[in-house]
């Protein structure tokens, strides 16, 4: 009878220390990313070092807000010899991608099958950090940003610099109001992280707003982050325009008219790709 009770006790007292850790937690019980951080269950290739030296490879940094991020409907499986870099390893690309916080399908690793297949590159390896419904000024001076150079920092241990950058973001600004002076402002400062640490590779940014939902701007189109993005393309040198999202906002590319759809992922990747293949040829 003594030893049920006080296995009735411990079992009480353990009870109570798991709840108040999830209390404490409980966003991360949620959390996609915090999961595969844990539990990803993923093998690293052991040639890292190999693929990092190998010729014709682009390695390129993706990030922005959920439509960078892993947020996308469907699933996809590469084709060719792309990567996921993440924390210092390199794995096999699989969706979701390691990285950013969603947990759906990215357009990143279908770009990669685009850019081997087209010829440009052999090997491409991805470095994902997007997030969900961020601004622009938390990638510059908030929670986002410690995520930004957390990565910049595995990558500057491995002594690896990206050949690429790609900024997709823009909806969260838009419902914030964010000004066009501010967004160009804030871009700047983003760009100049990069740069700050010696990485001179092309930065493209996206033409980014649209968001039908909590704003008041014709067809849910912010002209004045557009503007920025545009205007940041042409006055800052080795920033290039990418593709303009705004445009793919029919029924059948997104659902919920928000995320994309495998469809919309599909053409997504392709405007990324249009926009690499015409800045590389000139």
């Amino acid at each position: 009878m003594r030893k049920k009770y006080l296995l009735y006790i411990c079992v009480l007292i353990i009870g109570s220390i798991i709840g108040i850790i999830a209390d404490r937690n409980r966003e991360y019980l949620i959390n996609g990313q915090f999961l595969r951080d844990h539990l990803h269950l993923r093998k690293a290739i052991a040639d890292k070092d190999k693929v990092i030296k190998s010729n014709d490879i682009m390695i390129f940094f993706a990030f922005g807000q959920s439509n960078s991020a892993n947020y996308g409907e469907g699933g996809y499986h590469c084709r060719n010899e792309v990567y996921n870099y993440y924390k210092g390893d390199i794995y096999k690309a699989e969706e979701p991608l390691l990285g950013p916080d969603g947990k759906g399908t990215s357009v990143w690793s279908r770009l990669g099958d685009m850019l081997i297949d087209s010829g440009l590159y052999k090997k491409v390896i991805i470095i994902p950090i997007g997030i969900g419904s961020t601004s622009i000024q938390s990638w510059v001076e908030e929670s986002s940003a410690k995520k930004l150079d957390q990565t910049l920092n595995y990558l500057g241990k491995d002594n690896i610099k990206p050949t690429h950058i790609f900024w997709q973001q823009g909806e969260t600004d838009n419902v914030d109001g964010t000004s066009k002076n501010q967004y160009k402002e804030r871009l700047k400062m983003l760009i100049n992280v990069f740069r700050k640490r010696n990485i001179q590779a092309p930065f493209y940014t996206s033409i980014t707003s649209y968001f039908p939902y909590n704003n008041n701007n014709p067809l849910g189109i912010n002209k004045g982050i557009t503007e920025a993005q545009q205007e940041v393309a042409k006055e800052v040198p080795g920033v290039i325009e990418g593709p303009n999202t705004d445009s793919l906002n029919l029924a059948y590319y997104r659902y919920e008219a928000v995320h994309f759809t495998e469809k919309g992922l599909d053409r997504l990747a392709y405007e990324w790709f249009k926009k690499i293949k015409a800045a590389e040829a000139n």
